[in-house]
């Protein structure tokens, strides 16, 4: 090793940032095919849909709740 090796630099990869190594070439082909879509998913359900979107609000309100209480208890004097 010469001397510019041996300092802070010197653990990082010669490759360049955004290239992709050898040893994962081949599986890049793999995962770049889309996966085959079910003839139920491309089916319009609108009541599916809505309470789809009614669980996600819940959820969502049930974790910003769940923040508010761990904040407001982490803020209370312990006895």
């Amino acid at each position: 090793m010469n001397g510019e090796e041996r300092g802070l630099l010197g653990n990082l990869p010669r490759s360049r940032p955004g290239t992709r190594s050898e040893k994962r070439d081949g599986g890049a082909a793999e995962a770049a095919e889309p996966a085959p879509r079910s003839p139920k998913s491309e089916a319009s359900d609108p009541v599916g849909d809505v309470l789809r979107a009614a669980g996600r609000t819940a959820e969502a309100g049930l974790r910003t709740a769940g923040d508010v209480t761990r904040e407001i208890l982490r803020r209370l004097p312990r006895p």
